[in-house]
């Protein structure tokens, strides 16, 4: 090489590399390249899912209105970029506009179209559990990464109602990094502590949030880099005199797209380059990504929760059968999500992660910020409360598959009734076990209840018998996540010992507790024996209030009514003991208050730790907030409340502060530490703390309204719920009340099955915690959502350091550390085939783990055939021809691209007809023989539905009751004169293409208020609910029309079973034309197994089974 040409190199190469220092320099000081403050501009359209409206007018005004609007502002101005958040309003969009879907693709693509948030839904962030927002992080990333290869990175919450402690910690570990709200302005607690900070949350971890970004409604009407309100007002310093804003501009509620003036301003606001800030059109999250670490730690830092002051804390109470459903479906699907993982290692039937997913999902889009909260006009919830219930329809039929399949595998020889009891939490228990056993002949007066493992008698008790079947109660000992048989036999248990528990009309006792009824029917005694104190000053009661909120009923409970006296103690009890038994002794008191019936039970349980309370209210008070209230010998200014990730203290009611939420659990210990009480619950969020002795649970909330005035009925119908007392020794900690808490919430299932030999022996457990003081919770143990891994959540649940070692039944084969999105974090490492876990205070962590393959046989993978079936009648379409085919006689039929070719349900494989145009696809009943496949075959599954009604049906002598395809499958108690769900309701009775008025609203009613007097009339017409358990195989979020897709009617094929005689060649089928079945499979059964109670909505009768 020339001299001249290697230092031309040399020159070109020293240029390149001050270059490269140059701009590492700039990326790393960017207060040199632009030392202008930076304006972050967030264009946004909020859209409520349901509020003043339903789903289906969001469906079919809403969201095309949002996207398409949105497609003209693109085409109209080159450097327009939007936000939308929501994971479920794309899938409607994808769903019900498919061809216009990868137009929304392309603009994500170009950076035009913003994700904005990360999730299912903008949800209220107060009553649904970490987990819960958890998964909606999980699904809403796994979707928009599916659809769009890209994800957001903030949790995006304009319109919601107050935000707990925990959110910053669940954002984090959620893969998250930033937060924003407008909604602080409605009256926060804490004011708004910075327009632009830190917010740390309950377990450390902090989130960039961005407090007061302006109304997301907000009009851009002059050159906002100049405009003072918008270039100087709410900024914050970074650091080396750089400064930054965020804000909001937009349209909300309803959706749609910014007005042009605003976008031509914001353009010309972007081109000002002489103005006061440096105006950036951004995506939500881009505050997060842009800023370097010198420059968030130099932001404010606020540690707490942000709850509202008066707006929204009714929420935490309203409409509390959909907060019951919320509850239930958490726990439920984590139930099954368990027994899920255990089937297919211990059984190898596939784990259901579709299935389960859809459910989820289902349950995650109805959190939403006015659905779960109890908001919504009542014509919303007759979708809602059904969605709720579909999703429990689809979690206990992964249950209960799970248990079948693992119970094929366990020996439950026995002469008597065997039984197979699961444990779906993590702690090994002690706990009583209630069931419905069937026997041959007429049900016995006593039973005997033995362990089959330890072969000892179990202590039992009959609580009704009804014919061949009988209610049953006996005390289990289980093992953590864990399946054991039991076995019910006729005749009484021999007591080899004298037992502290008893029963009176005024008391109840056990050896931790002494309790005194008294002549109100109140509690007017709880003495702890372990604690060696009186738990209760004065008798915990019932408390009625005047309940006005004129503008925002179901929003608010007003200061004025927590700090007032009660208006109505419930009074003047009838008093019976109803369960005295060597297991569970109770007393049921029964009292009338302000129109209403409460039922209370009240309960203590051999060697039990806590005095439940069940509730049984049929609530016919208008006007009235109805609170539970404790008045505690222990006293503190403060109180601990349960957040699900981590705890709060919260101090005496004042008038900022003073309605406040929680999840499982609140407790009152003494200032000196001796001993304390906790309040535990299934189904309630709201309480309040009006002394440093009393703790009140609120229950119900029917407010007196002058705006909204359909809310005045609200909550009007029957309730079930129960809470409990749990004394303790020392703290909270010292008591276990996260454990106690988790026992009343997830109980022992039973369910019932036949006796056969089995590999697995007669108990099995998943996984074990060496944790004695129950310091360490799993969250979660399920599949990976896109790998063969198991996923396993724990977290720490007393706010001190832990470590745990945890054994699953087989070794760990590999495991690594991801985030509760199931996105990578970093290797984790194993001891002696054991998972070792280190947890800081509240620290949740989540694993992807892979164990050792078991080399034995399974039992219970069904060798299954599908059969080929002669359909007579065309009943699917596609969106290509909706017009093609007709299912019930009206020119409806089934979406045909949302039904798939081929369906596993419960390790059964299904074979639906073609949905090609004209193509047969449904058999319709006539008399017809089917042959049977060749082989040897004990039972045929069926998926079918009935058209105009349910139908009644015999099958080889055994009868069966086909469910209707469409309508709801269950309802809380309705105030609508009749359910909407079986067609589409027009957009008619909306105004402005916005609210449906009040007059049409009140027209759908059944009761009628009268705002000069408060009265409610017609409340004796509420229809009472209903819920068809039978296991729904197959939703259709939508049917097909003459004219085109019906939005959220729902269409149901649903799963039935009926045995085969030894040696059946054929199946001969009913003449019944209501009857359409999809699809039938043989196969041989190793066994049968059913639930031995309602595994969820347990109140809710079923509707009739026509013989």
């Amino acid at each position: 090489m020339h001299k001249e040409t290697a230092t031309k190199c040399w020159c070109v190469l020293g240029v390149l590399i001050l270059l490269s220092a140059t701009l590492q320099n700039a990326r790393s000081q960017p207060a040199k390249e632009d030392p202008k403050p930076r304006l972050y501009v967030v264009a946004t359209s909020h859209l409520d899912s349901q509020w003043n409206w339903t789903v289906q007018d969001t469906i079919r005004e809403f969201v095309p209105n949002t996207f398409f609007e949105n497609f003209k502002r693109f085409e109209k101005y080159p450097a327009y970029t939007f936000n939308y958040e929501g994971a479920i309003h794309y899938m409607w969009f994808k769903e019900y506009y498919p061809e216009a879907w990868p137009t929304v693709q392309k603009y994500v693509a170009d950076g035009r179209w913003r994700l904005a948030g990360s999730w299912i839904n903008a949800v209220d962030v107060n009553v649904p559990s970490a987990e819960s927002l958890m998964r909606q992080a999980l699904y809403g990333k796994r979707f928009f990464r599916q659809e769009f290869g890209k994800v957001s990175q903030d949790v995006y919450l304009p319109d919601c109602f107050g935000f707990g402690f925990a959110l910053p910690s669940i954002a984090v570990h959620s893969g998250l990094s930033q937060f924003s709200t407008q909604k602080l302005t409605w009256g926060s607690s804490y004011g708004i502590p910075f327009p632009i900070g830190r917010w740390k949350g309950s377990d450390g971890n902090t989130v960039v949030a961005a407090l007061n970004p302006g109304d997301y409604v907000t009009k851009i009407r002059s050159d906002i880099s100049v405009d003072p309100k918008w270039a100087s007002e709410r900024l914050t310093s970074v650091g080396n005199g750089r400064q930054i804003g965020f804000r909001y501009f937009g349209t909300g509620d309803i959706g749609g797209a910014p007005d042009e003036e605003s976008v031509e301003w914001l353009e010309k606001s972007i081109a000002n380059k002489t103005g006061n800030v440096a105006v950036r059109n951004t995506s939500s999250d881009q505050l997060a990504r842009d800023l370097m670490p010198e420059e968030k730690a130099a932001l404010p830092e606020y540690e707490g929760e942000l709850t509202m002051k008066t707006h929204g804390v009714g929420c935490y109470t309203s409409q509390a059968a959909m907060k019951r459903f919320n509850r239930e479906n958490e726990l439920l699907a984590d139930s099954a999500e368990r027994a899920g993982v255990a089937a297919e290692l211990f059984a190898g039937r596939d784990y259901p992660v579709d299935r389960l997913r859809e459910a989820w999902i289902r349950v995650l889009w109805h959190q939403f910020h006015d659905d779960l909260t109890g908001t919504c006009i009542p014509q919303a919830y007759q979708f809602s409360w059904n969605d709720e219930l579909v999703s429990a329809n689809q979690f206990a039929g992964v249950l209960t598959s799970s248990t079948s399949a693992i119970a094929d595998n366990l020996d439950t020889r026995a002469q008597g009734i065997p039984l197979v009891v699961y444990n779906p939490l993590s702690t090994a228990r002690r706990d009583p076990v209630e069931a419905t056993v069937e026997f041959k002949a007429a049900a016995p007066a006593a039973i005997r209840v033995v362990d089959r493992v330890t072969g000892r008698a179990a202590l039992a008790q009959v609580l009704e018998r009804i014919g061949k079947k009988a209610r049953i109660l006996f005390l289990a000992d289980m093992p953590s996540v864990g399946f054991k048989v039991f076995e019910v036999l006729p005749g009484a248990t021999r007591q080899t010992a004298r037992s502290p528990l008893s029963v009176t009309a005024s008391s109840l006792e056990n050896a931790r507790y002494q309790v005194k009824i008294d002549s109100n029917g109140d509690l007017a005694s709880i003495f702890d024996k372990e604690a060696a104190h009186e738990l209760l000053k004065t008798p915990a009661r019932l408390e009625l209030r005047d309940d006005p909120s004129p503008d925002k009923p179901a929003w608010r409970i007003l200061w004025d009514t927590v700090k007032s006296p009660p208006r109505e103690f419930v009074n003047a009890p009838t008093i019976r003991v109803v369960e005295r038994g060597p297991v569970r002794v109770a007393i049921e008191i029964t009292r009338a208050a302000a129109g209403s019936t409460f039922v209370q039970r009240v309960r203590l349980t051999e060697g039990g730790d806590r005095v439940d309370v069940e509730n049984l209210i049929d609530w016919k008070s208008p006007n009235s907030l109805l609170k539970a209230s404790f008045p505690f010998t222990a006293s503190n200014p403060k109180a601990t409340y349960d957040l699900g990730l981590g705890t709060i203290q919260r101090g005496n009611n004042t008038p900022d502060h003073y309605e406040v939420p929680a999840q499982k659990w609140a407790d009152v210990t003494d200032t000196g530490g001796e001993f304390g009480a906790a309040i535990l619950n299934d189904s309630k969020y709201g309480w309040d703390k009006p002394a440093d002795n009393v703790l009140r649970l609120t229950l119900i909330h029917t407010g007196k309204a002058r705006a909204y005035p359909y809310q005045s009925s609200n909550d009007l119908g029957h309730h079930r719920f129960t809470y409990s007392i749990a004394g303790h020794r020392g703290d909270w900690r010292h008591g276990r009340v996260p454990a106690r808490a988790a026992s009343l919430n997830q109980p022992l299932i039973a369910f019932q099955t036949e006796a056969h030999t089995g590999r697995l022996g007669r108990s099995v457990s998943i996984l074990s915690l060496t944790d004695p003081n129950n310091q360490v919770a799993v969250r979660a143990l399920k599949k990976a959502e896109d790998s063969d891994e198991i996923v396993l959540r724990v977290q720490e649940t007393y706010g001190r350091p832990a470590r745990t070692p945890i054994k699953f039944a087989l070794p760990i084969r590999d495991v690594r550390e991801i985030n509760a999105a199931e996105e990578s974090v970093g290797p984790a490492i194993t001891s002696s085939g054991n998972l070792v876990v280190d947890l800081k205070p509240y620290q949740p962590r989540t694993f992807a783990l892979r164990l050792q393959t078991p080399i034995d046989q399974f039992r219970g993978v069904h060798a299954s055939v599908q059969i080929d079936l002669p359909y007579n009648l065309d009943g699917i379409s596609t969106d290509a021809n909706r017009a093609d085919g007709d299912f019930d006689g009206k020119k409806q039929t089934l979406a045909g691209e949302l039904l798939p070719p081929e369906l596993s349900l419960n390790g059964v494989r299904f074979k639906f007809g073609s949905s090609v145009h004209g193509a047969l696809n449904v058999l319709v009943p006539r008399g017809q023989t089917i042959a049977l496949p060749q082989g040897s075959y004990n039972r045929v599954y069926i998926l079918a539905a009935a058209v105009g009604g349910d139908a009644p049906i015999t099958i080889d002598g055994q009868n069966l009751t086909i469910r209707e395809w469409q309508g709801p499958v269950g309802q809380w108690d309705s105030r609508l004169k009749e359910p909407r769900q079986l067609r589409e309701v027009s957009v008619a009775p909306m105004t402005r293409g916005q609210s449906w008025i009040a007059d049409a609203i009140d027209q759908d009613l059944v009761v009628k208020y009268d705002p000069a007097t408060g009265v409610v009339k017609g409340i004796e017409q509420i229809r009472r609910g209903f819920v068809k358990r039978d296991e729904i195989a197959w939703v259709g979020t939508h049917r097909h029309g003459p004219k085109g897709n019906q939005p959220y009617i729902a269409s149901y094929i649903f799963s039935y079973a009926f045995d085969l005689p030894l040696g059946a060649r054929v199946v001969r089928l009913p003449d019944d034309p209501r009857i359409r079945i999809m699809a039938m499979t043989a196969l041989r059964e190793p066994s049968r197994l059913w639930p031995t109670t309602a595994l969820y909505a347990a109140d809710l009768p079923e509707p009739a089974r026509n013989k």
